[in-house]
């Protein structure tokens, strides 16, 4: 037969005391463990549960508390095999789900309700549709003045600055590089827009040195001619030669020509005279440089006057310059004719004083005649002319972000869109306010769902097979049977329903309960869940503990209860234990269940096998497991097990748990001898105040007084009474026992 063996060494308590003393102890697949409460059995089985969890199915009850789950609220109760745990859960999550939806609600409060749009609202909804009406009205303004300064500026004319389809959006458009036009610039582009092609002509000047002009001039100026021939009457009066030349030039050179000065007759030697004193050489030279001297510059004066500017052939884009470059030009041109007058006067003189010199001329040179800027406007101009229509075009663009400009200025656009962004500022703040409240509403119901789907997932289901099969057990046991509550037999919940003296049916919840009854409900269903195991586990061996499957309150269902795990542990229903692979390990504090639960007899079989060799049978004592190999080891009865407990009582100074042992020793011993309960107590107050099983209900006096004994001095008292009573044998023959056994 195969063991298993419990390493027991790891375990100890917090402050570090091992649990048990052994290092180790062996399970056979049936073991029969009695311990008194306190000595370790919930610890075994959580030893147990920790090193074979893996290996084994390990399957524990430890009393209705984990597998019969109370709802208060429905006053029903739940079975699984975590149910108490699962109801605990179910009550706290419960409980948050309730704090969740009470935030839900507050949250749902201050958002409002978006389909009911009461702007009077003082929730974030009422809010936002206030803040979205000032923003509607303020943008409703500012779209009413893109729409009629769109219409104003397409309705413009001399010039017409848009096209007939400008509108708002074309308006929002340009707003954007809206300029402010000065006045000049301003009449510039309005008369670009309005005007027609011109064309502007180049002037061709070939540049002059004046200053040579000049020196040849004063060169001739200060020349003269020596006379050759001397005429006295001349009396070198240059006035009187000049007259003679004149007359020499007026009159036909004949004789008898009449002086037209004096009415004279010219003779002809006059005429040669004069002749002669004329046409000398040098006389004809500097002549000849005089005329020069006049011609060229009358050329320069002919050139010069030739020279026409003007303005009005150029756009008005180039305009200013224009006019400043006409003006310039005709100042150098006015300049340069003056000065060369000035020399051409001179020369005039000098060709009437061909004999004496004359006074140099001293004067600034003026600057030439400059077209070079002039010209260059002009082929400035005449490109622009070139590209006229994209040229009007920007000029009309001009005047139409001006005209916007003048709008907006007009309107106030700046500070209306400021008061604009406010209120779209205040209703994003809001709306982002409303974002996360429903950031934080969509978390809180997901809280919600996941926390109902908990829940769901914790409340039980109907197990009607198992509820079937739990009735039929307890029919006849008890005048009850389970039913499910009455939501349906769907809930998973239970209650209990039985008649009344009137036959009718009534049903008792979870409270009205007794613990024997929800013990052996629970321990009923602990049974019928072992059925499931080996098709979850898929026949992984089970080890199943009991631990203390009855309670002091069971003892109408004792009957029932040994009776199922007897059927258990000889292996009567094999899905839920296999003798050849599982394990069984019952354990209790009470002897009469050790007692009765066991298998029966201690006989051996063919093989001189007893229970004891193939069972384990322990006694925990002490943090000790005393193995079991025999009867004369185990308790024989009840009455024996009574001793042994009082014994393992006194050892531990239990004194109130050792009254309670000793109380019903002495009434078994009655009982079975016969013996008269007032005889041996012999009238005894300090054996009834401690012994007598009646004692606090007919003597009060004695029993609202305290014991003061500890535990030797009851032992001694306890040995005393039987002592009085001959029965002293009878005393130290189970008190002996009980020592050995423990």
């Amino acid at each position: 037969m195969s063991e298993i063996t419990i390493d027991l060494s790891q375990h100890c308590f917090p402050d570090g005391i091992s649990v048990f003393k052994q290092s180790a102890v062996d399970l056979k697949h049936r073991n029969f463990i009695f311990a008194r409460n306190g000595s370790g059995k919930s610890t075994f089985s959580s030893i147990i549960s920790n090193q074979l969890s893996g290996q084994y199915d390990i399957r524990i009850y430890n009393g209705f508390d984990s597998m019969l789950g109370e709802n208060e609220n429905l006053n029903a109760f739940a079975l699984s095999v975590n149910a108490s745990e699962n109801e605990k859960l179910i009550e706290e999550k419960q409980g948050s789900l309730d704090a969740k939806k009470v935030e839900l609600s507050r949250i749902l409060s201050e958002i409002g309700n978006p389909g009911i749009g009461d702007q009077m609202a003082t929730n974030l909804t009422g809010n936002l549709l206030k803040a979205q009406k000032d923003v509607n009205e303020k943008s409703k303004d500012i779209e009413n003045f893109f729409t009629a300064s769109a219409a104003q500026i397409k309705n413009m004319n001399s010039p017409q600055i848009s096209s007939t389809s400008y509108n708002k959006n074309n308006f929002k458009r340009e707003m954007k590089s809206a300029i402010r036009l000065e006045s000049n610039a301003f009449e510039q582009a309005k008369d670009t827009a309005k005007t027609n092609e011109k064309i502007a002509k180049p002037i061709t000047w070939n540049k002059v040195n004046l200053s040579g002009y000049l020196n040849s001039t004063n060169s001739i100026l200060e020349s003269e001619v020596e006379e050759k021939t001397r005429i006295q009457r001349f009396n070198d009066n240059q006035d009187r030669i000049n007259f003679a030349a004149k007359g020499l030039e007026i009159h036909e050179h004949n004789e008898g020509e009449v002086c037209v000065f004096c009415g004279n007759p010219i003779s002809k030697d006059t005429f040669d005279e004069l002749e002669r004193y004329f046409s000398a050489d040098e006389v004809e030279n500097l002549k000849a440089r005089i005329n020069s001297g006049k011609g060229k510059v009358s050329e320069l004066i002919t050139a010069a006057e030739s020279v026409r500017v003007e303005n009005s052939n150029f756009y008005p884009k180039f305009q200013r310059k224009a006019v400043e470059l006409v003006r310039q030009i005709s100042e150098q041109k006015e300049k340069f004719i003056r000065f060369c007058m000035l020399l051409k006067n001179n020369l005039d003189d000098k060709e009437k004083n061909l004999f004496s010199k004359q006074s140099l001329i001293s004067i600034a040179i003026p600057e030439d005649i400059d077209t070079s800027e002039y010209n260059k406007l002009v082929e400035q101009n005449n490109l622009f002319g070139d590209d006229l229509d994209r040229e009007k075009e920007k000029a009309k663009l001009k005047l139409r972000k001006n005209a916007i400009n003048e709008a907006l200025e007009s309107f106030q656009y700046e500070v209306k869109a400021a008061e604009l962004k406010s209120k779209e500022e205040r209703r994003d703040e809001i709306q982002n306010e409303i974002n996360k409240k429903n950031q934080d509403k969509q978390v809180v119901k997901n809280a919600i769902d996941k926390l109902e789907n908990e829940i769901n997932d914790l409340k039980p289901s109907a197990e009607k097979q198992a509820i079937e099969h739990i009735n039929r057990k307890l029919r006849g046991a008890v005048p009850w049977q389970l039913d499910y509550y009455e939501e349906g037999n769907e809930s998973g919940y239970y209650w209990v329903s039985q008649k009344d003296e009137d036959g009718s049916i009534v049903h008792r919840g979870v409270k009205e309960l007794s613990t024997g009854e929800k013990n052996i409900i629970a321990l009923l269903y602990f049974l019928e869940r072992l059925e499931d195991t080996e098709e979850i586990r898929n026949g992984i061996p089970k080890v199943i503990i009991f631990d203390d499957p009855m309670n002091s309150n069971d003892a109408d269902m004792q009957y029932l209860i040994i009776t199922e795990l007897q059927r258990l542990y000889q292996g009567k229903t094999p899905k839920r234990y296999d003798y050849s692979k599982d394990y069984i390990v019952i354990m209790t504090h009470n002897i009469h269940f050790y007692l009765n639960v066991q298998p029966h007899g201690a006989f051996e079989d063919k093989n001189q096998k007893t229970k004891y060799d193939k069972n384990n049978f322990y006694h925990i004592r002490r943090g000790n497991f005393f193995k079991i190999e025999n009867q004369k080891q185990d308790f024989k009865t009840n009455y024996d097990a009574l001793w042994s407990e009082l014994y393992d009582l006194s050892e531990n100074g239990l004194t109130n748990s050792m009254l309670n042992s000793m109380r019903r020793i002495i009434e078994t011993y009655i009982e079975f001898t016969g013996v008269d309960q007032e005889n041996f107590y012999r009238g005894n107050k300090k054996y009834l105040k401690l012994f007598n099983v009646n004692s606090h209900s007919a003597i009060d006096s004695l029993s609202a007084e305290a014991f003061t004994e500890n535990a030797q001095e009851l032992v001694d008292a306890f040995h005393q009474i039987f002592k009085d009573n001959n029965a002293e044998s009878h005393f130290k023959t189970h008190w002996k026992q009980s020592k050995n056994s423990n």
